[in-house]
């Protein structure tokens, strides 16, 4: 709101015949050409400070912004922690003045941290890689800048971040795009064969040509869609699973357990072999031969 009203006012003022913007537009975009020693002594001095401030209170801060209420309960100030945070985010607003303006801080805040966020868990190395993308950001959003003088440093710096985080967004093993698409086409082979086995043992024609497919592709059809010796053994070995998944039901009671079961994982990938026996047993299966 008070960004709106600056506009406004700076607007109305540019208008004015003696109306003087009185380096208004540096503070709101930025003015790292113009940027002195002293400036950048101001900058180390302001971001050495900040820097261990969070050093210095990473674990309360960590505990009071994932659960207040328990932090409190175990004697965190959580006040004064709040306070501490805001003050750090205030340092940097202000250090980053001359960097890349009042707009553009606000996204050099937060690109870097989420752009970590997507190649970790712990907070201790979200900060680790949330600070190398950001300085890694600055450093050749300046040299960018530098090589073409007429494009302005501040949003330079803050495309770069953003190239960064396009980077985490599709290329994070465990968050990215790519890597969602890649188990998305694993769990469609996987649905895919495990019908196709299911149709073996149960004596039918797979008429599905993408199960045709990735049923050739695993060895169990031939191309004339006859089962082979290890279609036919996959195909037992999934009725034989799914005997088993009905039985352990019976005997384990282990909601936990069942829930992460989704009907394609392997039953050994969940269960330890004793249970499996046990579970064979139980079924009056012979046991399965020790190679």
């Amino acid at each position: 709101v008070f960004f709106g009203l600056g506009v406004v006012l700076l607007t109305v003022i540019q208008t004015l015949s003696r109306g003087k913007q009185a380096g208004l537009e540096g503070f709101l975009l930025g003015s790292t050409s113009g940027m002195l020693f002293q400036d950048a002594v101001i900058i180390a001095l302001g971001g050495a400070l900040s820097t261990a401030i969070v050093l210095l209170l990473r674990r309360p801060m960590t505990l009071v912004a994932f659960d207040a209420e328990y932090a409190g309960a175990t004697g965190v100030p959580v006040r004064l922690v709040d306070l501490a945070m805001m003050t750090v985010v205030m340092m940097v607003t202000v250090i980053g003045l001359k960097l890349v303006g009042l707009i553009l801080i606000v996204s050099s805040l937060i690109i870097p941290s989420v752009s970590a966020r997507f190649w970790t868990d712990r907070s201790d190395r979200l900060l680790i890689i949330a600070a190398a993308v950001g300085g890694a950001a600055g450093y050749l959003g300046t040299a960018l800048s530098a090589a073409a003088p007429n494009v302005p440093t501040g949003p330079i710096i803050v495309l770069v971040n953003f190239a960064f985080f396009l980077i985490s967004l599709l290329l994070s093993p465990r968050r990215g795009v790519l890597a969602a698409y890649l188990r998305y086409r694993k769990f469609q082979v996987d649905v895919h064969v495990h019908q196709g086995l299911a149709a073996l043992a149960r004596g039918e024609t797979i008429h599905e040509r993408l199960t045709q497919k990735v049923m050739r592709r695993a060895g169990y059809l031939r191309d004339d869609l006859v089962a082979t010796d290890m279609g036919r053994a996959a195909a037992a070995k999934t009725v034989l699973d799914e005997a088993r998944w009905a039985k352990a039901r019976q005997i384990f009671h282990d909601e936990a357990v069942f829930a992460s079961y989704d009907g394609l994982t392997p039953i050994e990938a969940v269960l330890t072999a004793d249970q499996i026996n046990d579970i064979d047993t139980a079924l009056g299966a012979p046991a399965p031969v020790q190679e």
